[in-house]
């Protein structure tokens, strides 16, 4: 008899962590920790906890951030220290949920975007690089990336060409995307722009979402509320909620291959009307309004989770039924932004396995270049 394909592990991981005051977080920290992560199986939160020393509180235009949530067990933490009304101190930050040590990394000398939209983390063998990326916006097409090698307490500042440029408005990232070996940059009024930050020449690729003229409407600050770009069963997906807002729809496509073709493939539309008359939606007593995108299964693409309320509840688009609803308690974003696709990580991390048993040298070489650079 076969045996069974083994379930990778995975957490539903709060994008904003809980920050306590440094004299709670010697007493609820194991001895020797800088940071704790809670983990709770889906659909619950797992959520990072950092001392207010790492970390201002959240505020109107800036929070602290998880960037990225890696396998290996490290988070890209941004924190934030407000200078003023407007502006803000951003610091970027290793932490490692399995040994709970945090590694602040050195800043560049560039502008630092408040809310770590377009940062992002990605492992090839037993190297660990932090990528950030700067489009222009004077219609050039040049874009500045800037990576750091963690253990090497550097940042190297490349100069790339994209198309189609930016022309008189930013770049409003929405994350970045570690997937098949490169970095994906998200803004979702424009596309993705992908490279392999490890390549000797860089190419940034341009790639196009589908066209869907039947948007709904959407501020802003709440982009990732009907549209976002995870990984699911391998593949990079796309999925949005459009249509009229009295009939709305959930579609899902994939990035076909090779995925640098820039071509997607359409997987399901489903209309939420299905959804709410079946009796597994009644049986959750959630009300019939169109509920914000949370995040897609790392291992089923056809279930995505929604957030509405304060609850999160599943959806399997095959049956068009709800297959798990939870109260979802994470420490909450600005009160301006609805919680949203932006806010949480589908986090595949298995605390046990030794695959990565290399990365608590791999910080203690960073801190002791840091400490000889000073």
């Amino acid at each position: 008899m076969p045996t069974p394909p083994v379930q990778q592990r995975w957490a539903i991981l709060a994008g904003i962590p809980n920050l306590v005051e440094d004299k709670e977080a010697k007493r609820l920290f194991p001895p020797g920790t800088d940071i704790s992560v809670a983990l709770a199986a889906p659909p619950h939160a797992s959520v990072l906890t950092v001392p207010l020393g790492v970390s201002s509180p959240p505020t109107y235009h800036s929070y602290p951030y998880v960037a990225a949530a890696d396998s290996s067990g490290l988070l890209l933490l941004c924190a934030t220290h407000p200078l003023s009304a407007f502006s803000c101190m951003v610091a970027y930050n290793i932490c490692d949920a399995r040994s709970g040590e945090i590694v602040p990394l050195c800043r560049h000398r560039r502008p630092m975007e408040f809310l770590g939209d377009n940062v992002g983390l990605i492992m090839r063998g037993q190297t660990c690089l932090v990528a950030e990326l700067q489009p222009g916006n004077d219609g050039s097409g040049r874009a500045t990336l800037l990576c750091y090698t963690v253990g090497e307490c550097r940042w190297v500042e490349r100069e790339l060409a994209y198309s189609p440029p930016l022309h008189g408005r930013y770049w409003f990232g929405e994350g970045v995307v570690s997937h098949g070996g490169m970095l994906w940059w998200v803004d979702l009024s424009y596309g993705l722009l992908a490279c392999d930050p490890f390549a000797d020449e860089l190419e940034l690729i341009y790639v196009p979402f589908p066209l869907v003229c039947d948007e709904l409407p959407a501020r802003p600050v709440d982009r990732g509320a009907h549209r976002c770009v995870k990984v699911s069963a391998g593949r990079l997906m796309y999925v949005q909620i459009h249509g009229n807002p009295d009939a709305p729809v959930v579609s899902t496509w994939a990035l076909t291959d090779p995925a640098l073709a820039g071509e997607w493939n359409p997987e399901r539309r489903v209309p939420l009307a299905d959804v709410w008359a079946d009796e597994s939606y009644l049986d959750t007593m959630l009300s019939w309004k169109i509920p914000a995108l949370a995040l897609l299964h790392p291992t089923d693409p056809d279930r995505v989770y929604f957030f509405l309320g304060s609850c999160i509840f599943a959806v399997d688009l095959r049956l068009m039924r709800v297959v798990e609803f939870s109260e979802f308690r994470m420490p909450d974003p600005p009160r301006h932004v609805m919680a949203s696709s932006h806010f949480v990580h589908a986090w595949q991390y298995n605390p046990s396995s030794v695959e990565y048993d290399f990365v608590p040298t791999l910080l203690r070489k960073e801190k002791e270049t840091a400490s000889r650079s000073r």
